[in-house]
């Protein structure tokens, strides 16, 4: 499960823009303290440099700064940076449970910080760091220099496990955590350095291993992402390549599994992985859980991968914060329970929520009436109008109304300056409109439990539950796109509830513009939206905007002013299906474009 900077889910142009250019933005250094540790698992006492990084709404987070207890020719890379999401409403004297939250290969921020976010909003303290020669600590290549060492990459790992261990020290000595309640949790990469860190290091409580497994040198070799790694390794010579499968052994979590196995008996490590993970091969899971005695209680995310996993984030998240949150003190789990059961933005009122959680409720009900059904006798309803100019082109006018309802039922109908008019749609037979002149309806040889989608490639459909779980993992933390957006509530006149949203970038800088979306009176429905970035320019106007509302028949009949033509049923599914193949291509080739395998490594 990862999430790529170049390929993160976006809706809308602008939004999109705002988001893949946006920065975190930098600052005056505010002043740090210095804090001593006495008390560590290699008897070598250490400071570690802590000061304010971020406000949100339940917690702050800290930027905190200590030597890793491995020193390395490299000296960038024997400082541990990492950022403390520290509750809000911890109560004093109260000892809590923490969590150290690893990341996957690419080193990617957003997921870690999400992970980190929703812990620390369910009131447990969690730490992520970077592991060794990510970001700062990194060389001139990144994480490319891993992939091209295999001795660097494993010392790399090596080292990982003992910054886990000098992590645990840290969190330890601070007086609102339990020592005896730390755990770790990880996904991809970060699952399997955590599975043999939690081995290694006796005080880690609780480990949950998201997209992990054993056998290094079976997924070393099996993976696209460490194809790189794995010829290097292929191509040294014999006492070379030796060493180097002696030095995967002694850091494979197989190795480190029988250490683990009472706590994972006790119910104390949880396995989430993918049925159909193309990077770490289901057998591998399957060996570490047997390993840990636990093969019988692998959550598996069916019809999913190793990517594609991102569809249930929602999940995921959920699953590991429940989780940890077994070690919250008596006092805080009362609290804890009510936040667990908290209304989700689109069950809140909406004068009620606040501007990120208008614009994540926005973003859900926009997914949702894609990638999910309504309930029996409802459907989703969206018509708009759109009008958009770019650089050097002529102003585009769209007009389309979508409505889906249960079963595969739907009616489309779009038209497009200077391309013409679309209609189709499926009600008790399929219909389509040719040429603004008639209607060819599919009654013709009826076929018993043909789908008017049945031909959609099953992985363009699963790119949209992905797409979905990302929007999900977000509404669960909202204060997570702060590093990317700012989010604020301005006076809008041309809303009937005369408030908007207005979006921008982090980092003005880098990413001019705005986009700004108008909400009818209840705070929820939007009715206007108007954007500006990066040359591209336009408004939208939504004139109908409703999910889950009570389905009609009428609004899946074909016109009924047009002559009829009665064409084969199943030609008509087939033409639905090529249209939104079509579509869900064209969507991916934009979405998620990005360098090839070869100039990056990632897991």
């Amino acid at each position: 499960m990862r999430v790529r900077s170049s390929r993160w889910p976006a809706v809308g142009i602008g939004l999109a823009v705002l988001l893949s250019a946006a920065v975190e933005a930098r600052c005056r250094e505010p002043s740090a303290e210095t804090v001593a540790v006495s008390k560590t698992y290699n008897n070598a006492p250490f400071e570690y440099r802590i000061r304010p990084l971020a406000e949100r709404a339940e917690f702050r987070i800290f930027r905190i700064t200590y030597p890793s207890p491995v020193v390395t020719p490299v000296e960038q890379n024997n400082t541990i940076p990492a950022d403390y999401y520290l509750p809000k409403n911890l109560q004093p004297g109260v000892k809590y449970p923490a969590v150290i939250c690893l990341h996957i290969l690419d080193g990617n921020e957003p997921l870690t910080d999400l992970v980190c976010s929703v812990l620390a909003s369910r009131g447990i303290p969690a730490i992520s760091f970077k592991l060794p020669y990510y970001g700062p600590r990194g060389l001139p290549k990144g994480p490319i220099a891993l992939a091209e060492n295999p001795k660097l990459f494993l010392g790399a790992i090596k080292q990982a496990g003992e910054d886990v261990r000098r992590t645990v020290d840290l969190l330890a000595s601070r007086r609102e955590i339990d020592p005896e309640r730390i755990g770790i949790t990880g996904i991809s990469l970060g699952g399997i350095v955590a599975a043999s860190a939690a081995g290694a290091e006796p005080r880690l409580h609780r480990a949950g291993l998201l997209l992990a497994g054993g056998d290094l040198p079976r997924i070393i070799h099996h993976a696209r992402e460490t194809r790189t790694l794995s010829e290097m390794i292929q191509q040294l010579p014999p006492d070379g390549r030796a060493e180097v499968e002696k030095m995967i052994a002694l850091v494979d979590p197989l190795r480190f599994a029988p250490a683990l196995r009472d706590r994972a008996r006790d119910g104390r490590v949880l396995m989430l992985g993918a049925a159909e993970d193309e990077v770490i091969p289901r057998e591998c899971t399957e060996k570490l859980a047997e390993a840990l005695g636990i093969a019988d209680r692998v959550v598996w995310l069916e019809g999913l991968g190793h990517y594609t996993a991102m569809a249930e984030l929602p999940r995921a998240l959920r699953m590991t914060a429940d989780f940890f949150a077994r070690d919250l003190p008596e006092a805080a789990r009362e609290a804890n329970s009510l936040a667990a059961e908290a209304a989700s933005p689109q069950e809140a009122a909406g004068p009620q929520l606040s501007p990120l959680q208008r614009l994540v409720s926005f973003l859900q009900q926009a997914v949702a009436m894609l990638a999910a059904e309504p309930a029996p006798g409802r459907c989703h309803y969206a018509d708009v109008e759109v009008s958009a100019t770019l650089p050097g082109k002529r102003p585009i006018e769209v007009q389309a109304r979508l409505v889906r309802g249960e079963n595969e039922t739907f009616s489309l109908r779009c038209k497009v300056s200077g391309l013409g008019e679309l209609a189709m749609g499926q009600c008790r037979f399929p219909w389509l409109v040719a040429g603004g002149k008639k209607v060819l309806a599919g009654t013709k040889n009826p076929v018993a439990g043909s789908r008017p989608l049945g031909h959609v490639d099953p992985r363009r459909l699963v790119g949209l539950r992905t797409l979905a779980g990302a929007v999900g993992g977000f509404a669960m933390a909202p204060h997570a796109l702060q590093q990317w957006i700012n989010v604020e509530d301005v006076p809008h006149k041309a809303a009937a509830g005369g408030r908007a949203i207005r979006i921008t970038a982090a980092e003005q800088a880098r990413a001019p513009g705005e986009i700004l979306i108008g909400f009818r009176d209840d705070g929820r429905t939007p009715e206007t939206a108007s954007f500006a970035v990066a040359g591209v320019k336009g408004t939208i106007k939504f004139r109908g905007w409703q999910a889950n509302t009570p389905a009609l028949d009428a609004l899946f009949e074909p016109p009924a002013d047009m002559p009829r033509e009665e064409v084969e049923q199943t030609d008509l599914h087939r033409v639905f299906s090529a249209a939104v193949n079509f579509a869900l291509d064209r969507l991916d080739d934009r979405r998620w474009s990005g360098p090839p395998a070869t100039s990056r490594t990632r897991k």
